[in-house]
């Protein structure tokens, strides 16, 4: 929020850049340095290594290297104008009130380039009661300087016994405070931040990748804007082995972020990770937060972290957005504790569909739950829902418990969680009775009757996350095939290796696709049968532009995730299915698609306009049915945009077919989950 007024230590920094050119030069003082170099003096003054007010540089890093115990930075003239400076261990920096450290115009052009740095040291304090460490965000933002998001204020990484006091953090290129891993995977230990100010930061306010004994106490985050998730703060280790251990922040205030006020995002942790801590107490949430809190952990195969995650005493009370996300959070994982906290959006209409939102991802293997709410209260201007979930893994909300205290108007009622409750305010879409079929290993058979040469160019389409294709092909034949590795938004990708599986199983070719590239993979088939193509464009697409044999699309556990895909396609119904469903949503409610299924006759037996939420479509057959081909079709809505369409299938194949005859068939029944 650009238009937000400065804390006051940052007008007096703006005021000490515009008198800059007013400030002396102060000359060396050689015989105070020398005393400190000796051992003689444990205090010393930064200036006694001069000053100059277009570049201090090398007097401020020469006073720290210098061993003293203790280096004050003195309110000058004007700012002491810097390029990046190391920290160093066994030592404070002391900047006076009024004090103003400056990045220098044009520097700062890494990528990661911090105003101070610190790795792998112990012992380290910075302390400034109205002093100001201020970088120039807006000069980061565009050429000559390279797009990143880690230009921080202070780049603490590997750190131990680390206390940052009273300083205004400001319009870094990055982070007010990054906390992050050492060289070798160090942990952060002992850190205490105290009565700091991060403001206008570009990414967050504060950033935790790796803590152990992290206390942030009485301090002010806000107006981050720039770049996801720009909140004020976000808790968000990149590998398992990283540490969210005995984590407190209490009684601070975070306001007006583009992002989250606090986002927890602890998914790259899981049963092998040290169990997560997090305490937030006494904190207050309040003016443009995009929401007040996210918490989101993980179900992968590995299993969930444990721990507890908790929020005592708290109060969110965001405009509009007031209230808390809570994500892939599996019931028998970290505990998840909201006690004696009140969420009170102070808005006539809230923007959010209930001030408690679940979520679950397609990738998910696990319900979600293991939430307790001690003695909570919601204050609601509207009536709304309490609870949601967007459920896209075909899970249920379970294991919640506690007491909510709602109040509208002059009337209160109390909700005692239990999970008939929960289960009338997020019921389970019935199609998930149904059990989705498993590819992973299966065998096929085409249903073509051959592997005549399909047209060339395939209809456009793009394939998110996993993408296999189910190619047919004769023994001794050229096969060839043309990819697109696509970029979904701004950020950058990785080559994507395709991997080609023979119908026994045995890989038989791999090629490479650079990303915003074209490629072809080429190879003779050393047998007849299904070949598999498979990828992992992740967050960005792939799109199989042509292809010299039959080839239609598969989801190994059930889902297919599209990217803009519009057409008519085909899937099996194999014989004896007695029961079977689908389920297709959009991505939120800018993100939407229309739908319709027809049976082996033609007859239209679903349809749904606009689809942004989940919704299902679930048939009944007789057992001894035959197998049939059936038809879906996806269209442009008539409002939104058409991004992002996941389609689920339950009780038969995730496979589809452009025409009926490129559809293959498992040869034996496959795995359910």
């Amino acid at each position: 929020m650009w238009t937000t007024r400065l804390a006051h230590a940052v007008l007096v920094a703006l005021a000490a850049v515009a008198a800059c050119g007013k400030a002396a030069e102060i000359a060396r003082n050689d015989q105070a340095i020398a005393e400190v170099l000796a051992g003689k003096r444990t205090t010393a003054r930064a200036s006694w290594w001069g000053y100059h007010p277009d570049d201090a540089t090398a007097a401020l890093q020469a006073a720290i290297r210098s061993k003293a115990a203790r280096v004050v930075v003195e309110k000058m003239p004007g700012p002491w104008i810097v390029e990046s400076i190391e920290l160093a261990g066994d030592q404070e920096v002391f900047f006076e009130p009024g004090a103003v450290v400056l990045a220098k115009k044009g520097s700062f052009r890494g990528p990661s380039d911090a105003l101070f740095r610190a790795v792998g040291k112990s012992n380290v304090k910075l302390t400034g009661p109205g002093a100001t460490l201020q970088m120039r965000r807006a000069d980061y933002a565009g050429p000559p300087y390279a797009k990143a998001e880690w230009r921080h204020v202070l780049s603490i990484c590997g750190c131990t016994n680390v206390t940052i006091t009273g300083l205004v953090l400001a319009e870094s290129g990055g982070d007010g405070i990054y906390l992050g891993a050492g060289p070798k995977g160090q942990t952060n230990r002992n850190v205490t931040i105290r009565e700091v100010t991060c403001d206008r930061n570009y990414r967050q306010g504060i950033s935790v990748i790796t803590a152990e004994g992290l206390l942030i106490e009485n301090c002010t985050l806000k107006d981050t804007a720039g770049t996801p998730p720009a909140a004020g703060i976000d808790f968000e280790p990149n590998h398992a082995s990283e540490r969210l251990v005995d984590c407190v922040m209490r009684r601070c205030v975070i306001e007006n972020n583009q992002g989250y006020a606090l986002h927890i995002y602890a998914r790259p942790l899981d049963g092998t990770s040290a169990p997560v801590s997090i305490r937030v107490e006494d904190c207050i949430t309040r003016g443009t937060n995009a929401r007040s809190a996210s918490i989101v952990t993980s179900c992968g195969k590995a299993g969930p972290v444990k721990g507890t995650i908790e929020f005592v005493n708290c109060r969110f009370e965001d405009v509009g957005h007031a209230g808390v996300n809570i994500g892939s959070k599996p019931p028998g994982g970290a505990t998840l504790r909201f006690v004696r906290t009140t969420i009170a959006d102070p808005a006539e209409r809230p923007a959010a569909a209930a001030p408690i939102l679940f979520s679950a991802r397609p990738d998910d293997l696990d319900d979600v739950g293991g939430v307790e709410f001690v003695d909570c209260t919601l204050v609601e201007r509207v009536d709304r829902p309490l609870m949601k979930f967007d459920d896209r893994a075909g899970v249920r909300v379970r294991d919640l418990r506690g007491t909510l205290v709602v109040r509208r108007g002059k009337g209160e009622t109390i909700h005692r969680l239990d999970q008939t409750l929960v289960d009338r305010w997020m019921p389970t879409d019935p199609i998930y009775s149904l059990r989705p079929v498993l590819l992973d290993g299966a065998r096929f058979e085409p249903m073509g009757g051959g592997s005549a040469p399909a047209t060339r160019a395939l209809p456009a389409h793009r394939l998110r996350g996993e993408a296999l294709y189910l190619l047919t092909a004769n023994q001794g034949e050229t096969v060839s095939l043309r990819l697109a590795h696509e970029p979904v938004g701004r950020s950058e990708g990785k080559p994507l290796v395709v991997r080609v599986t023979g119908p026994s199983g045995k890989e038989v070719q791999q090629g490479v696709i650079d990303f915003r590239k074209e490629g072809e993979v080429r190879f003779t088939a050393a047998e007849s049968g299904v070949f598999h193509i498979a990828c992992r464009p992740a967050t960005h697409t792939v799109r199989l532009l042509s292809s010299s044999h039959r080839v239609c699309i598969a989801g190994q556990s059930g889902r297919i995730h599209l990217l803009g895909t519009t057409g008519e396609f085909y899937f099996d119904v194999p014989p004896g299915t007695r029961e079977f469903g689908i389920r297709l949503s959009g991505e939120g409610e800018a993100e939407r698609v229309s739908a319709a299924i027809f049976d082996a006759a033609g007859v239209k037996r679903w349809e749904r306009l606009d689809i942004a939420e989940p919704q299902s479509f679930r048939a009944t057959r007789d057992a001894a049915a035959q197998g049939e081909i059936w038809r879906l079709r996806l269209a442009r809505p008539t409002a939104g945009v058409l991004e992002d369409c996941t389609i689920e299938f339950r009780g038969i194949p995730a496979i589809l077919g452009w025409d009926a005859q490129g559809l293959v068939r498992p040869r034996r029944k496959c795995g359910r989950l």
